[in-house]
């Protein structure tokens, strides 16, 4: 059984490589290493921390990426069957991933429940460009056979169990950029505001709380 399930989305509707292709000032997302490249290889709590990522974490902000990050959640992801009768939040701002290659997007393999994430947690990833090989996310141990690589071509999003599932990237040895976001919805049902209110993010110490993390519909 795969460890992650595949959803297409209509790219007319959610046109997000456009969308981010305007906000980074390119033409080919996939060949951004050809405009920046990170002069060195990522590491954890600082693979956030690169000129790339401050320019999308900025624009992120402005109307239209928020208008149309929100209604993909709100017109699609909220849809889903596996929501039905369902009242979830959202992740307010998703988390922005630069795979370039001969260098990695997250610092190392790991379960999102071990930084404080609730393991109730459901997580999508959605590339802006194809994703295969050693520039896709891989879930579960490469030590065993029990591993598997999350393809996606862009115009599809990913559900998977990050918070429980180890997960992480290779060294990208495909030539190709991948640019991704990755976001995670939390049934309310499973929601504590006193339990919430004692763990925080990783890098930028927000509270996993309605109002700093999570974002109602």
């Amino acid at each position: 059984m795969s460890k992650y399930k595949l959803f297409d989305f209509d790219t007319t509707k959610f046109p997000f490589k456009e969308t981010v292709e305007k906000m980074m000032d390119v033409d080919q997302l996939d060949m951004i290493h050809e405009v920046f490249k990170f002069p060195e290889k990522l590491e954890i709590i600082k693979d956030q921390n690169t000129i790339l990522h401050d320019k999308f974490y900025e624009e992120m902000k402005k109307e239209e990426f928020t208008q149309l990050y929100r209604g993909f959640v709100k017109e699609f992801i909220s849809k889903l069957d596996m929501f039905e009768g369902e009242e979830i939040l959202y992740q307010a701002f998703p988390s922005f991933r630069i795979h370039q290659p001969n260098n990695i997007a997250v610092g190392q393999f790991h379960r999102d429940s071990d930084f404080g994430h609730n393991t109730h947690e459901i997580n999508f990833w959605l590339p802006f460009t194809n994703a295969w090989d050693t520039n896709a996310v891989w879930i579960g141990d490469l030590e065993t056979d029990d591993h598997e690589c999350m393809e996606v071509n862009y115009g599809q999003v990913s559900r998977f169990d990050g918070a429980n599932s180890l997960h992480g990237n290779k060294d990208n040895l495909t030539g190709k950029s991948r640019l991704s976001i990755d976001f995670r919805i939390f049934p309310v049902k499973f929601y504590n505001q006193q339990e919430q209110e004692q763990t925080e993010t990783l890098t930028q110490k927000k509270k996993f709380v309605i109002g700093e993390y999570w974002s109602e519909l």
